[in-house]
């Protein structure tokens, strides 16, 4: 498809759009419109044939790393959707690679090129005049103080949904830093939403009308060679800027094979269909229920079709065992509950290696050794494994890739003990304590409405304690109850959120209330907190020196109203958020110290000489 500059400049729409920026801003229409042509030239992409082969040819080659697993199941049904309407597809983003791979999967089920929105910050010629005739629109990544470019965005996004193109973008506005999906920024879906409805209102009510759907993408991949780098910047480091040596760099990275890259599509989503239920509910669209509505099923959509891989299973064992190496049999101690339950619930799962064999067990652990993420040591009477020195991080991010899935065990076993330990009513109180950990994790986790979340705790306290609803339960019962499922996840699933979070409330707790906080310098300052508690070992997850998870403690310290400036009462507010956090954090280690308990129970040298025998 060619749409041309002048193809929206000479539009009624481009003249209206501005009128209104000139009267907003102030500015002669004149000057609006050269900055608007100049802005609409930056970001103007074409799909052209020639180009599309050559850019495909470079995708492949750089993807080569990988052999991709794709599940084709749905893409005929979501084709069939692409032949009446626009498609947006909307992956989650950990790497680079990304639109590349997803380009693979769809050209090779017949699907036109997506036109592709991202960073000008990538924008490296000679490759983005080839990737701009290839259909990948680059747009600026800070916008805030120029009302011109968004407005462009939008217009544009109006002739290409006109034009029945299919769009996609990564709608977390980065690679994520810790492994799990981000909350998403609301900046080019607001965009969407907003051309949609000016296109759906500037329509001949005579015709049928449009709709545009949504497509979920779930990108996983075994190993990543970015996650070295994302790890270093996470923790403190500066990130090296993109430029052509970089680009010749990640190109060689990619000489090595790193397993496979898994792409699943979730449900498809209406954007008509949400606009409508809005108008139901409250009577118009307005864009700001819309957004949010769109973001969030979205990211559940994406959540609900990521497979758990061999890789985050096994970094999941090893991580958090109090510096603990564990034997292959130790490991299978720790796998056989966590797949039953993956079983029990019938979640997705990769294909292809079965961890409950030696030999799946031991060639994904080589895959990860090679990585340099896990080491072992064999100069004992049994191989021992353990997450190699500074990669736990690395370790953290593949396993974080599997948490949604867990953070409702999680959440179920923390609350279990705060209502055994409150005492009276347990059922009450494990609920208002689930609760509280909702609020908590909200800003890291994407919850439904509080009836749906009220199911999901309950599906996970039946299935550790049956029947708890109706006893009086003391700690060590609870613990017996956890113990009989043979499973433990907090202390790696929520554990170093809570870690971190409760650094951060520390730290606010000891400042005054009548001094103005920077929040950028005390992220900063509670990673060289959390680095030095964790080098005393008074910090049990190193995961937890995350400046990602500290910016999540601010968002959350903010929305509670614990940043501004005040006097004692803010003070007490302050103290009550850090012993909340350290109550759960406490909570935490109870959990933690019963897990290692059972890796070093009774029946482990068992186990470990029937691996030796198989």
């Amino acid at each position: 498809m060619r749409l041309s500059v002048a193809d929206i400049t000479s539009s009624p729409e481009f003249a209206e759009r501005v009128a209104e920026l000139s009267a907003q801003t102030g500015r002669s229409q004149r000057d609006i419109e050269a900055d608007a042509k100049d802005c609409l030239g930056e970001m103007m992409a074409t799909v052209e044939p020639r180009a599309t082969s050559a850019w495909d040819r470079f995708g492949r080659y750089l993807t080569r790393a990988y052999t991709i697993d794709a599940s084709a199941s749905n893409l005929a049904d979501i084709r069939a959707l692409g032949l009446k309407h626009s498609l947006v597809f909307l992956p989650n983003h950990r790497s680079y690679l990304d639109p590349l791979v997803l380009r693979r999967v769809l050209a090779k089920q017949g699907f036109p090129p997506n036109f592709v929105l991202g960073g000008s910050n990538l924008a490296m010629w000679p490759a983005s005049a080839l990737a701009k005739r290839a259909g990948l629109i680059f747009i600026r990544r800070n916008t805030r103080d120029d009302p011109v470019h968004p407005a462009m965005m939008r217009l544009y996004l109006g002739f290409l949904l006109r034009h029945h193109a299919n769009l996609e973008w990564y709608f977390e506005g980065g690679r994520t830093r810790t492994g799990k999906l981000r909350p998403p920024r609301m900046g080019v879906l607001r965009y969407l939403v907003d051309a949609f409805l000016e296109d759906e209102q500037s329509r001949d009510p005579s015709l049928p009308p449009e709709d545009v759907y949504v497509i979920p993408v779930s990108i996983v991949y075994d190993q990543q060679h970015e996650v070295e780098a994302i790890s270093f910047e996470d923790t403190g480091g500066s990130k090296t800027p993109e430029s052509l040596k970089w680009a010749v760099g990640f190109a060689r990275a990619q000489s090595d094979e790193r397993g496979q890259v898994y792409v699943r599509f979730g449900e498809p989503l209406s954007l008509a269909s949400i606009v409508s239920d809005a108008r139901e509910r409250a009577g118009s669209a307005d864009p700001t229920t819309v957004v949010p509505r769109v973001a969030f099923d979205i990211a559940d959509r994406i959540n609900n079709a990521t497979p758990i891989t061999p890789s985050a299973l096994i970094t999941f064992a090893l991580l958090d065992n109090e510096g603990r190496a564990l034997t292959l049999g130790e490991l299978l101690r720790v796998l056989e509950p966590l797949l039953g339950y993956v079983r029990e619930r019938r979640l997705p799962m990769t294909s292809g290696i079965d961890l409950a064999r030696p030999d799946g067990l031991r060639r994904v652990l080589r895959m990860l050794q090679r990585e340099g993420v896990v080491d072992v040591y064999d100069g004992g009477l049994d191989p021992v494994y353990a997450i190699a020195p500074d990669r736990f991080h690395e370790a953290a991010f593949y396993r974080n890739t599997l948490a949604h899935w867990f953070v409702y065990r999680a959440i179920a076993e923390n609350a279990l003990l705060a209502g055994a330990a409150a005492g009276g009513n347990v059922a009450e109180r494990t609920w208002q304590a689930a609760l509280e950990l909702r609020d908590v994790l909200k800003f890291e986790f994407f919850f439904p409405r509080k009836r749906e979340f009220a199911e999901d705790i309950r599906r996970e306290v039946d299935l550790a304690r049956p029947g708890w609803e109706t006893e009086e339960l003391d700690e060590r019962q609870v613990l017996a109850a956890l113990d009989q499922t043979h499973l433990y996840v907090s202390q790696r699933i929520i554990g170093p959120f809570l870690e971190a979070y409760a650094v951060v409330a520390d730290r606010l707790a000891q400042l005054e209330p009548a001094s103005p906080i920077d929040q950028d310098a005390l992220a900063q300052e509670c990673l060289g907190i959390a680095r030095q508690s964790w080098l005393m070992h008074r910090l049990h997850s190193p995961e937890s020196i995350s400046r990602d998870l500290m910016q999540g403690a601010l968002k959350l310290a903010d929305n509670r109203g614990l940043l501004g400036v005040g006097g004692e009462e803010l003070r007490k507010q302050r103290e009550a958020f850090r012993d909340e956090l350290q109550a759960a954090v406490d909570r935490v280690g109870i959990i933690r110290r019963a897990a290692i308990a059972q890796i070093e129970g009774d029946g482990s040298d068992s186990v470990s000489r029937q691996f030796r025998r198989k």
